[in-house]
């Protein structure tokens, strides 16, 4: 399939499923506790075990039983299998290879960032992003030097993207769902990972989509290390891993709205 056919149907999709949840937030959201009390919003970090874990009754999780067995598939492909590559990964590749590669990526995702911050209201943090992006892309190397971050006025802002931006506009996070080797979400944040995509200028840049998703894999496996220090701080002490990754993940995503 053509990589411009694959995502004029990714787009559609996502339209259809993102009108479902901004215009039935209350259907969306019926098994949820309520989210709209007043209260200071939690400070969001990148670490999963700085929120509880100990909620049950977090979020509606009627997929459970699906849930569980791709949870523990992710779990041994994690651990069992990434987790060694990448170690020898990092044993023979230098660090400015890895941090490159990591800033590249970051970069080149600029619009995603930029636009959420406008559709969520934030005007000073798209002008952040976008004098990050300029100085990064040029002075730079294309995104592979971090330039900006020297420059504390241009200090990154928090991560936004779609799954945020529904959120701010009133959607309901919906049931908990776990995805092969993507892993923890909601009905609204993979309606937001597809808006992500379609979004993401490098899928424009090259000409099929095995192309694409071979180098978004290695730009993933790149930066491994941070998704395995997370995923091990919360599951382990846990005594249900599945649980505690479960409310950790939904505080997180929560936290990242109310900011």
């Amino acid at each position: 399939m053509a990589a411009g056919s694959f995502r004029i149907n990714i787009a559609l999709c996502t339209a259809c499923l993102a009108c479902a949840l901004l215009l039935a937030p209350a259907a969306a959201s019926a098994d949820t506790p309520d989210e709209g009390a007043p209260h200071a919003p939690p400070t969001v970090t990148a670490d999963l075990d700085d929120y509880d874990t100990n909620n049950e009754d977090m979020v509606a999780d009627p997929l459970e039983g699906w849930n569980r067995m791709w949870f523990a598939v992710n779990d041994v492909l994690l651990l069992k299998v990434i987790k060694p590559v990448h170690q020898g990964y990092v044993t023979v590749t230098p660090d400015e290879l890895r941090s490159g590669v990591r800033n590249f990526f970051h970069n080149i995702a600029f619009p995603i960032r930029f636009l959420n911050c406008l559709l969520q209201g934030k005007p000073r943090e798209a002008g952040v992003e976008m004098g990050r992006f300029i100085i990064n892309s040029t002075v730079g190397m294309a995104g592979f030097i971090d330039v900006a971050k020297k420059d504390k006025p241009i200090v990154e802002p928090d991560k936004e993207d779609f799954g945020q931006t529904l959120g701010v506009w009133g959607a309901g996070e919906g049931f908990y769902i776990v995805w092969p080797l993507i892993g923890p979400s909601t009905l609204r944040d993979s309606v937001g990972l597809a808006g992500d995509y379609f979004a993401e200028p490098f899928g424009y840049m090259v000409d099929d989509d095995l192309t694409y998703f071979s180098a978004r894999a290695y730009g993933e496996f790149n930066k491994a290390d941070e998704t395995i220090n997370s995923y091990e701080a919360v599951t382990k002490s846990a005594v249900e891993p599945y649980t505690s990754v479960r409310n950790a993940y939904i505080q997180m995503r929560r936290a990242k709205v109310a900011k």
